[in-house]
C-alpha cells in the first residue's frame, strides 16, 4: 500500500513534546508545530474538530506537497501525537478519541467509499491494445490501493476488528490477481492466463466473502 508522504518531523512516530501547563488552545498547538519545523509549517492554521477523533485539525502549505492536513490530540502532559500529513482534501484516518462505531454505521461508511471505487472503475475507457490493457490494471490497481488506504484510517467495531483487517488485507489479493492476469494477458501464454483468471477469481471470492462478514455490500 502505498503512503501518503508527511514532514519529516510527522513520520514513523507522534510527536513527543511537552508542554508548559495548561490547556493548549488551537493556535497555541499552531505555534508549537511551527517553532518545531519553521519551513513545513510556516502558514499552519488549527481548529477545533472532535468528530474526527482528533481534539485539533491542523492545514499547512508545502512546496513540495502542496497544501497539508493533519490530527492533533493534545495529552493531559501537554504531549501532543499527531497524525501523519495527507493531502487536504484527503479523508484523515480517525483520530484516537474517536468512539467505535456500530456495526451499521460502520459498513454504511466502508460501502460508501467501496461505491466511490467502483464508480470511477466504471468510466475508466475501454482499452485497445495489449498495452491499454495493462495501463487499465495499474489504473484499477490504482483506485483500489486509495481506496484500502481510507479504509485502513476507518476505526471498527470493537468486536469487528479481525473481520475488517481480514477484508483490508483481501484487497491485496485481488490487486495482485490483476496485476498477474495482465501479465499473462500480455505474454499470450494461454496456460498462464488461465492460471491467472483462475488466481483473481479465487481472490475476489475471499475478499467478498470477508465483505459479506462484515454486512457489506461491496464487492471487487
Amino acid at each position: 500500500m502505498r503512503r501518503l508522504a508527511a514532514p519529516l518531523a510527522l513520520a514513523a512516530m507522534p510527536l513527543l513534546l511537552t508542554a508548559c501547563g495548561g490547556k493548549m488552545s488551537a493556535s497555541d498547538v499552531a505555534k508549537r508545530e511551527r517553532g518545531l519545523d519553521p519551513s513545513a509549517f510556516e502558514n499552519i492554521r488549527c481548529a477545533t474538530d472532535r468528530a474526527s477523533g482528533w481534539d485539533y485539525v491542523c492545514t499547512y502549505g508545502s512546496s513540495k506537497l502542496g497544501r497539508q492536513k493533519m490530527g492533533v490530540v493534545v495529552h493531559g502532559s501537554g504531549r501532543l501525537s499527531g497524525s501523519a500529513g495527507v493531502g487536504v482534501d484527503a479523508v484523515l484516518p480517525d483520530g484516537p478519541r474517536m468512539k467505535a462505531p456500530t456495526a451499521a454505521a460502520f459498513a454504511k461508511r466502508v460501502d460508501a467509499v467501496c461505491k466511490r471505487r467502483a464508480a470511477a472503475v466504471r468510466v475508466l475507457p475501454s482499452p485497445r491494445s495489449r498495452k491499454g490493457l495493462l495501463h487499465l490494471g495499474q489504473q484499477v490497481i490504482d483506485l483500489e490501493e486509495r481506496e484500502q488506504a481510507e479504509l485502513a484510517g476507518f476505526k471498527p467495531p470493537d468486536d469487528e476488528r479481525a473481520q475488517a483487517k481480514a477484508f483490508i488485507r483481501s484487497i491485496d489479493g485481488v490487486q495482485r490477481g490483476i496485476a498477474v492476469l495482465g501479465d499473462a494477458f500480455f505474454r499470450r501464454d494461454t496456460g498462464d492466463l488461465a492460471r491467472a483468471q483462475a488466481q483473481l477469481a479465487t481472490a475476489r471470492r475471499v475478499s467478498n466473502s470477508a465483505a459479506r462478514r462484515l454486512g457489506l455490500t461491496c464487492r471487487h
